[in-house]
């Protein structure tokens, strides 16, 4: 018996006691304990939104009072503070010790097994209720005129974007230690001027993203805003994707706001291809991989029948001879474009563009992560890689 399963079963007999009295509470009161993931923005949104959206449609249980524990330092006060009003939460210190406590109470003891105490969990396939459910929180008025100040602050008087290209600047000042393993995610936000520079071609603002950000922007552009950089919050890392026309992003915690506010998002440098955007009114182009003992790109094929289609660490690629290659900036201002034109009706779809949407999607297998996925791949890219849908 490994050492986890000692501690687990030794944590399940701490607890033994307290489980009549969570009984009680769930089952004669009808009171039922929740863990809310607040460590991360991306956690924070999409694990409560989604239980938010099972209670509307029906999926969880309306009659249960549902009371949250979370912790006092929250990834982002303001989503935690709109959190609150939907579900009762107790806030609690959480150092390291309690922090685990927790987590295996909620995670894999009994009362999570018996549904008595357990995390919101989230496993990024979710389609059902990203298409057919409606957002959740909302702002009040005294933070639609806040937000307000805001963009008049940074200048912004019509329509905007936000962007964000996912680096490792946050993780290590977060947690102060080895994140290399999630490197094969990180993007150059560089590679993302041309497709904001369009959208203030196209009349609009292109704001940049991020709590923490390792690059300043190579622009010169006024209506590309580095938000990041110089006006950063936590409330405007909530208002702005909550409000902007589409969020050009990668996939990481930040582009989660926009989704559950229902706002389409257009995702460059996928990886790995298993965790596509939720919804119907999403784009996205997965980064491609290059194999070094082959001396070529995988096809999808070859990358969606194998375990690299659920590769979650850098070191595995490594250790395969594998090489991930970034979106080209034309690759993501050709998505740019394409979102634009389909949000402003001007987007005219071929009979090719639907059969290579359809040869893509048949790749994908019942049983394994995203069958039955919305979104679509970004048109352009497919036709310009037909090569890799072979």
């Amino acid at each position: 018996m490994n050492k986890k399963k000692i501690l687990h079963g030794i944590v399940n007999i701490f607890v033994l006691p307290i489980v009549p009295v969570l009984f009680v509470l769930k089952y004669v009161l009808r009171i039922q304990f929740i863990r809310i993931r607040d460590g991360r923005i991306g956690h924070l949104a999409e694990n409560t939104e989604l239980f938010l959206r099972r209670i509307e449609l029906g999926i969880n249980k309306k009659k249960l009072k549902y009371i949250g524990i979370a912790s006092i330092t929250p990834a982002n006060k303001q989503l935690l503070s709109m959190i609150k009003r939907r579900i009762l939460t107790i806030r609690i210190p959480q150092p390291k010790a309690i922090k685990y406590f927790l987590k295996i109470l909620a995670s894999y003891s009994i009362l999570n097994k018996w549904r008595l105490f357990y995390v919101l969990t989230f496993k990024s396939n979710e389609y059902y209720e990203f298409d057919n459910g409606k957002p959740a929180l909302s702002f009040v008025e005294e933070e639609e005129n806040k937000g307000k100040e805001i963009l008049k602050e940074i200048g912004v008087d019509k329509w905007f974007i936000c962007f964000h290209a996912r680096d490792p600047c946050y993780l290590q000042d977060k947690y102060k230690g080895d994140t290399s393993y999630l490197h094969f995610r990180n993007n150059d936000i560089n590679n993302m001027i041309k497709a904001a520079e369009y959208i203030t071609e196209k009349g609009g603002y292109a704001i940049r993203m991020g709590a923490k950000v390792e690059k300043k922007l190579a622009t010169k552009d006024p209506n590309v805003i580095d938000y990041a950089s110089n006006y950063r919050s936590d409330f405007g890392d909530i208002y702005l994707p909550a409000k902007c026309k589409f969020f050009l992003g990668d996939g990481c915690g930040i582009n989660q706001i926009a989704q559950i506010f229902n706002l389409p998002v257009a995702w460059a440098n996928v990886a790995p291809i298993m965790y596509p955007p939720f919804s119907k009114r999403d784009l996205f182009i997965p980064k491609k991989i290059w194999s070094i003992e082959k001396n070529r790109l995988l096809t999808f094929k070859e990358i969606i029948d194998s375990e690299i289609f659920e590769y979650f660490d850098t070191k595995l690629y490594e250790k395969a001879k594998l090489k991930l290659i970034e979106n080209t900036p034309e690759d993501i201002l050709n998505i740019t474009k394409e979102m634009y034109e389909r949000l402003n009706g001007t987007w005219v779809t071929t009979k090719e563009d639907e059969e290579l949407q359809k040869k893509y999607k048949s790749l994908i297998k019942p049983g394994q992560h995203c069958y039955g996925f919305t979104a679509k791949v970004g048109a352009i890219f497919l036709r310009e890689n037909k090569d890799l849908l072979k």
